[in-house]
């Protein structure tokens, strides 16, 4: 009995010098958080209070409407729709409205809402009314992180009756051709910052484990010919824009490149112009803005990191997407209705 007894004390010690280690790695891990915006930490809490599951499983969340949080600093208030911003004003006549479609660089993760691209392009062009004093500009930003472009047709199919645009904009991300599996809902990750942050850097480990940091490799083969991923993102926004069409619609995607490499001798610039050319093949009006980024910040692609964990572009990079867009749609004809398929 006795050495049972040195068994149970030994493992009753045991069991409490990982719970009292637990609780002090909580407890720091959130001090840690006030001072400071842990990246993955901000996430986790943008998934508890402004996402939520699709009530029709058809993808993995959605955007609570009329939510509102801080995260990375900067407050973000989403309307009826699930939008960032303020609720959209009845149709006018007078205003070209634009339905944008992305993920978390589209919402403007990390920027004040009024540097955000969308917002930068409507008082712009509210001020300077390049297509004639009687028309101005208005967004719908549907950006919603975590998105890939099979979600955001699904947003898109959605939305659109509702929405009635002069032109549907999406935002292409590199990544958006990958399918992203329904994550699970976990109590202890929604609640413990600690788990969170651990399960963060368990999983970088597990990209090692599967050889997925040389994402230039991965992606290239994500993007060849013969691979059914690209095949189906291709059939997906061909699809959209037929959509759109069909009302005279014009339909426009902007391939936005990945903030880490930037430079003149980047891999990823082959990649960009491969998914150009697939958008081409279809007849996919698009505007590939590396070039404007390489030019700009080859070199020094941390200039526009909203800070050194976090590579969402700030409202430097929020400002060239904004140039960029500002420009294409103060094109005389930019809102012309296309031909109907």
């Amino acid at each position: 009995m006795g050495k049972w007894k040195q068994i149970r004390e030994k493992a009753g010690a045991l069991l409490f010098g990982i719970l009292v280690t637990l609780v002090l790695g909580e407890v720091i891990v959130r001090v840690a958080a006030s001072q400071t915006h842990i990246y993955n930490l901000e996430m986790v809490r943008y998934a508890k209070e402004l996402k939520m599951p699709d009530p029709r499983g058809e993808v993995s969340h959605v955007h609570r409407a009329n939510a509102s949080a801080r995260l990375m600093g900067v407050d973000v208030s989403l309307n009826a729709l699930g939008h960032r911003g303020p609720d959209l004003p009845a149709r006018s006549p007078d205003r070209k409205r634009v339905f944008v479609l992305g993920s978390s660089v589209t919402m403007g993760w990390g920027v004040p809402f009024d540097q955000v691209f969308t917002q930068v392009v409507e008082a712009r062009f509210d001020k300077e009314r390049p297509l004639g004093p009687g028309t101005a500009i208005e967004f719908a930003n549907a950006g919603i992180g975590n998105y890939n472009t099979f979600a955001q047709s699904r947003l898109f199919a959605r939305q659109y009756p509702e929405i009635h645009p002069d032109l549907v904009l999406v935002h292409y991300f590199i990544s958006d051709a990958e399918p992203r599996p329904p994550g699970r809902n976990s109590f202890v990750l929604r609640h413990s910052d600690l788990a969170a942050y651990l399960f963060d850097r368990f999983r970088t480990v597990g990209l090692i484990v599967e050889g997925k940091t040389d994402l230039f490799r991965y992606y290239s083969d994500i993007y060849s010919d013969a691979h059914p991923y690209w095949a189906e993102t291709l059939d997906t926004l061909s699809g959209m824009r037929d959509v759109a069409a069909r009302d005279g619609v014009p339909f426009v995607v902007m391939i936005i490149p990945d903030f880490h490499n930037l430079g003149p001798t980047s891999p990823y610039q082959a990649i960009y112009q491969k998914i150009a050319d697939g958008f081409a093949s279809r007849g996919i009006v698009h505007v590939n803005t590396f070039p404007t980024f390489q030019k700009a910040y080859g070199g020094n692609e941390s200039a526009l990191w909203i800070q050194r964990d976090d590579p969402h572009p700030n409202a430097r990079g929020q400002a060239v997407m904004a140039d960029l867009l500002y420009e294409y749609v103060s094109r005389p004809g930019a809102f012309s209705p296309v031909p109907r398929p």
